[in-house]
């Protein structure tokens, strides 16, 4: 089975399942990458990984791989799509060839408005663009929650949508000892990891501290991320006397950062709507981590099964945020219960190798017309429109 893959450019999202993919289609799988890594991610210490494997084709414009590429388009048995050039597939689509496309949702406003986009006519443009793929072969995948919905917004997409998302790096512990040495944190060990930046909401996490610094309730906060609010959540650690329990630690190295997690008992994660999916939520719960998640975030519907594997609060309930921190405080033996459910869930369910296993037997399930072949559930299987609780007028 020939497979091809093509987006802007590797990284590490989309390198495991390309990795898996190999080995299931018995090597026949590309990748293609139509741009160069922007030089700012190499700044920031991304990996140049379009240059490193040879599976990987360079359809950069004018290059001699450019033409190479479009034949491995159009002679795939199955094209996966990302951010990548329309006019390179459209022969493919054409000629009615099984096509995935894979999508974040498509409208990013903090409340799930999409008032500030109907007015927007090259944006209307584009969903008209996307709208004609109905009519041909072509499905998507939801690499979040939200994303169904907005397709069905202008009537994209209806019963073609399937759950998706990002699958990086998997890393296998003994849990037991993972939650042994998680057990030892005096006090518990509370971590928040992002860009300090609005739609992050690190003020949510410093909110969180007050409440329990004022409840005399013992915990460790320790904030992981750089941006333009770091400064200002700094002033606000200081001046609200939280220094001797909310560590701002700035910009950390990758491998730090899952440090800090296998380390951490509760992983905090407050973003809005705007977070696509958020890949930090699989590391998280890879590291044995009891997550309490917004669930405006991509992955949350997705990954948490709420007081099972982690909990998941309303968006913008802080006291639902609080309520849900506290009782894992309190209750470490729920904590740590929920702590190894999320490591299961990521290393028996939500991973790239079953992402790899998954989308052949979607592939497979099309092909044949046959429904009963499609996954039931997890990965591949049908994604519901998830309304936001009507905050976004149809």
């Amino acid at each position: 089975m020939k497979v091809v893959f093509c987006s802007n450019y590797m990284n590490h999202h989309q390198l495991y399942f390309s990795q898996e993919m190999l080995k299931i289609t018995g090597g026949e799988y590309r990748f293609i990458a139509s741009m160069p890594i922007e030089e700012e991610r190499l700044s920031g210490g991304w990996e140049n990984m379009n240059e490193k494997y040879n599976w990987i084709i360079k359809a950069y414009k004018d290059t001699k791989e450019y033409n190479y590429a479009r034949k491995l388009i159009n002679e795939a048995d199955l094209v996966i799509v990302g951010s990548f050039p329309m006019k390179i597939l459209r022969k493919r689509i054409f000629s009615r060839k099984i096509t995935f496309l894979y999508s974040e949702r498509w409208f990013k406003t903090e409340n799930g408005d999409i008032s500030a986009y109907k007015n927007l006519h090259g944006y209307l443009s584009n969903l008209l663009h996307r709208k004609y793929l109905n009519y041909y072969n072509v499905y998507m995948l939801c690499a979040s929650a939200y994303t169904a919905y907005d397709c069905s917004i202008y009537g994209n997409f209806i019963g073609k949508c399937y759950k998706w998302g990002y699958f990086p790096e998997v890393k296998f512990y003994d849990i037991e000892n993972l939650i042994e040495k998680k057990r030892t944190n005096t006090p518990i060990e509370l971590l928040w990891v992002a860009r300090m930046i609005k739609w992050k909401h690190p003020e949510h996490a410093i909110y969180i501290a007050n409440r329990l610094k004022k409840e005399g309730i013992s915990f460790s906060l320790k904030m992981i991320g750089d941006g333009e609010n770091l400064s200002q959540i700094k002033d606000t650690v200081e001046k609200s006397d939280l220094t001797d329990c909310v560590h701002v630690l700035g910009s950390l190295p990758a491998n730090q950062v899952r440090g800090y997690m296998e380390n951490a008992n509760i992983f905090l994660f407050t973003s809005d709507y705007n977070e696509g999916w958020g890949v930090v939520l699989n590391e998280a719960m890879n590291s044995g981590c009891t997550v309490v998640a917004s669930d405006a975030i991509g992955a949350v519907p997705f990954l948490i099964n709420n007081g099972v594997n982690g909990y998941k609060y309303n968006y913008g309930d802080l006291e639902e945020l609080y309520n849900h921190t506290k009782d894992l405080i309190l209750n470490r033996s729920l904590a740590e219960s929920m702590g190894r459910a999320a490591y299961r869930t990521i290393t028996e369910v939500w991973n790239p190798a079953v992402a790899a296993t998954r989308v052949v037997e979607l592939y497979r399930a099309i092909v044949r017309n046959d429904k009963n072949l499609i996954p039931k559930e997890g990965i591949c299987s049908p994604a519901e429109i998830i309304s936001q609780d009507c905050k976004m007028n149809r």
